[in-house]
């Protein structure tokens, strides 16, 4: 496995964030927020919540909440992954972790699982939220389960380039800025990339698609959480090209989503695999360079 929660690091982390109020104060923050999110959301309802407009509220009060926790982990995750490892050189504790029998790969890892399972426990304490939206109908278990899937490989991304970044930097603020910094562009890239080709497509209908522009729609497509979360409340992935009559249909999602239909699962099953090797690919880099300035080098 790429996490272990028998990791020792793992161990020491979560034992020192779950001490005291401090695990309990950004948890009862996250609550808060979603909680003024419901209300807003019931305030919008007015008095339409008859019978049959019910689970119509429902799915959208359970999506809009799935949203807004990726939003909240793609805000919060950063801010303790990308000092995991900076903050062990400012207090002067990097050369004493160097000395135990843990590998690189260890420490990365162990960082990283205990940043994603505070997370998911973040996302776990909002089920009592999300169960409103499931007594409402029109969201059920099957679209929360795989929403928290997104949601827990977004986290895991998220974790493994903060912890990737840290092992670059020597500065707190240096790898969180330039960590919040990656995934803005990043997230902003993949509707750039989308928008620009449905521009070109539309306004060029005879253009030939090539494997550069299918690839490049395909990944920036594919790993934006945002759009799996629509994919997973639509129901399947061809609402992204009806709206430019076809043009925007792309080779490499259609047959992803035609044969995972065969099985009966939904997209983001491709969208957590890629997070799922993303995740191992930062892991792998950072164990590399979290070493490197040692003169024994890398362990």
């Amino acid at each position: 496995m790429i996490l272990k929660l028998s990791n020792p690091i793992t161990v020491k982390e979560l034992r020192s964030r779950m001490r005291g109020i401090r695990a309990i104060l950004p948890m009862m923050a996250y609550l808060i927020v979603l909680g003024i999110f419901i209300l807003i959301e019931f305030s919008s309802f007015g008095n339409e919540l008859e019978y049959e407009n019910l689970a119509n509220r429902g799915s959208d009060l359970g999506f809009y909440l799935l949203y807004a926790q990726i939003v909240l982990v793609l805000l919060l995750s950063p801010a303790y992954a990308a000092s995991a490892i900076t903050v062990e050189k400012e207090r002067e504790t990097f050369e004493t972790m160097q000395t135990t029998l843990l590998t690189s790969w260890d420490i990365v890892s162990g960082k990283t699982a205990s940043g994603v399972s505070y997370a998911n426990l973040l996302v776990l304490a909002s089920l009592p939220l999300l169960s409103l939206s499931i007594w409402m109908g029109g969201f059920d278990f099957r679209d929360l389960f795989w929403g928290f899937l997104v949601i827990a490989s977004t986290a895991m991304v998220v974790s493994s380039l903060g912890i990737f970044l840290s092992t670059l930097f020597s500065r707190s603020y240096l790898a969180t800025g330039v960590t919040y910094g990656i995934l803005l562009a990043s997230i902003g890239l993949s509707y750039l990339i989308r928008g620009g080709l449905s521009l070109i497509y539309t306004s060029h209908a005879g253009t030939a698609k090539n494997i550069i522009t299918e690839i490049l729609f395909f990944i920036s497509y594919t790993l934006n959480p945002l759009e799996m979360l629509t994919v997973l409340r639509e129901g399947g992935t061809s609402y992204y090209y009806m709206q430019t009559g076809l043009l925007m249909k792309n080779d490499i999602v259609d047959f992803f989503d035609r044969v995972l239909g065969l099985v009966n699962m939904p997209f983001v099953v491709v969208h957590v695999a890629l997070a799922v090797l993303l995740t191992w690919a930062f892991l792998f880099w950072a164990s590399y360079f979290l070493f490197k300035s040692s003169r024994e080098g890398p362990k």
